[in-house]
């Protein structure tokens, strides 16, 4: 069974954005199974920095939709975006100081963040774009 499994709830209305949330989702699922199967350190950090590397361009992606559509909650949002690089560094940085496996709290983190952040922040853009091009 996957770390997590995607659901269409996870939908939030953008095709490209829905498949880049897959891939973030199946990064996820690596660095889970990675860990889980005791894979060597550097096998881990490749697939954390694979994480890392994929989320900067998603977040880019969204980025330049919350300008194409004149989001106004855009500078909260991308707060978000900033503290999640910021916390996926910092799990970088702890890795390679104490050569150790990342913890399943921080494993939990990731999971969780990205679910929440999904279903809260990116769900209310979807949301406003959808209204938008209605014209409500």
């Amino acid at each position: 069974m996957a770390f997590i499994e995607w659901k269409d709830v996870y939908d939030v209305g953008f095709k490209e954005i829905d498949d880049q949330h897959k891939v973030l989702i199946t990064i996820l699922n690596e660095l889970y199974d990675a860990q889980k199967k005791g894979t060597g350190q550097h096998m881990i950090a490749n697939t954390l920095k694979k994480l890392a590397e994929y989320t900067i361009y998603h977040f880019d992606t969204e980025k330049k939709l919350f300008e194409q559509y004149k989001y106004p909650q855009m500078a909260e949002h991308l707060e978000e975006h900033d503290y999640f690089v910021n916390q996926v560094k910092d799990f970088q940085d702890e890795l390679q100081r104490s050569n150790l496996l990342l913890s399943m709290k921080t494993m939990d983190f990731l999971k969780d963040w990205t679910i929440t952040h999904i279903l809260g922040s990116d769900k209310t853009f979807g949301e406003f774009v959808q209204r938008k091009e209605l014209g409500i």
